[in-house]
């Protein structure tokens, strides 16, 4: 591997990230088709707001007759290369991700620098599926209850999970969370995370020239420059949820109202909007009484499914 130089990813001339004083020339140079020797690139796996993530293959496990040799690697897209210490998002992704032990968040196992281009790169196990926002937005979408309150109950124990360790992920949306082929729920991309311990922040990142942040999700507070806090990160995970669960934006519902609820979805959408309040200090979310409420909705949905006679059945069957 090669060694890393911190210093290889910040610019001489500036203590903040994404200072418009400090603007790149245009002249990020294109990966080679094999980069450092080892990574074969094969395809491109998604195109975000800042970041290119590629598929793989990891040449030196193939040559071990390694059969899992496929990889993932993210780059800064040529936009975010533009700007001074750009790439220290890689390096703030890879040590807050660091911090974190989750079966449904991505893990960053390497951070290197490409030799013949000089961009630094996070390298990452390939996950095949779909994003969620793909999957809610698709016109063809027909995520059953059931999954949808699996991926709820597994977002929620990725965000207590990185709450617990200290990390505020700052860019909750259905875009960096992805659905596996295993119909498994995966949370990924820490490049703007911040740690609530002041020591695990190595760098400053202004939040002002940062704009990777979707208007349907972000809290309004991240939306005018602030940095991510907890209460943003409640905030963001309240509409994403209403969405996955209700089937709606909390904010995008059209002039008619909402459909007709059943009372746990009734109880569901009172307790997410305790968590969109405008003002932070207002904002709550209990996790507890949420997953009260899935189980509830999941026994709601199996009992509508029980055949009739079956419900006679055991109506009758009872002392």
């Amino acid at each position: 591997m090669t060694d890393i130089n911190i210093d290889h990813f910040i610019a001489d001339d500036s203590d903040e990230l994404n200072t418009e004083s400090t603007r790149k020339e245009a002249n990020t140079l294109p990966l080679p088709k094999v980069i450092n020797e080892r990574y074969k690139i094969k395809r491109v796996l998604g195109v975000g707001g800042m970041g290119i993530v590629y598929q793989v293959d990891d040449l030196l496990l193939k040559s071990i007759g390694l059969n899992n040799y496929h990889m993932a690697i993210k780059v800064l897209n040529s936009e975010a290369s533009h700007f001074a210490d750009a790439d220290l998002l890689l390096v703030n992704e890879y040590i807050q991700s660091s911090h974190l032990h989750h079966p449904n968040i991505v893990s960053v196992q390497h951070l290197a620098v490409c030799n013949e281009s000089q961009r630094g790169f996070l390298i990452m196990p390939v996950i095949k599926g779909e994003l969620l926002s793909l999957l809610l937005d698709s016109p063809f979408e027909n995520i059953p209850i059931d999954a949808r309150l699996k991926y709820a109950y597994s977002l929620i124990n990725c965000i207590h999970h990185c709450h617990k360790r200290g990390v505020i992920h700052g860019d909750l949306k259905p875009g960096n969370i992805l659905i596996s082929d295993s119909n498994e729920l995966f949370l990924f991309d820490f490049s703007i995370s911040r740690n609530l311990d002041p020591e695990k922040n190595k760098f400053t990142i202004n939040f002002n020239q940062v704009h990777a942040w979707s208007g349907d999700y972000a809290a309004p507070e991240v939306l005018q420059g602030n940095a991510p806090t907890i209460k943003s990160d409640l905030y963001s995970v309240a509409i994403l949820l209403y969405k996955l669960l209700l089937r709606v934006h909390p904010y995008q519902q059209n002039e008619e109202g909402p459909k007709p609820r059943t009372k746990e979805e009734q109880k569901l959408h009172h307790i997410l909007l305790q968590a969109m309040r405008p003002v932070p200090s207002e904002r709550q979310l209990n996790f507890k009484a949420l997953l009260n409420i899935f189980k509830e909705m999941k026994n709601h949905q199996i009992d509508n499914h029980t055949p009739i006679m079956k419900k006679v059945t055991s109506i009758f069957s009872k002392k």
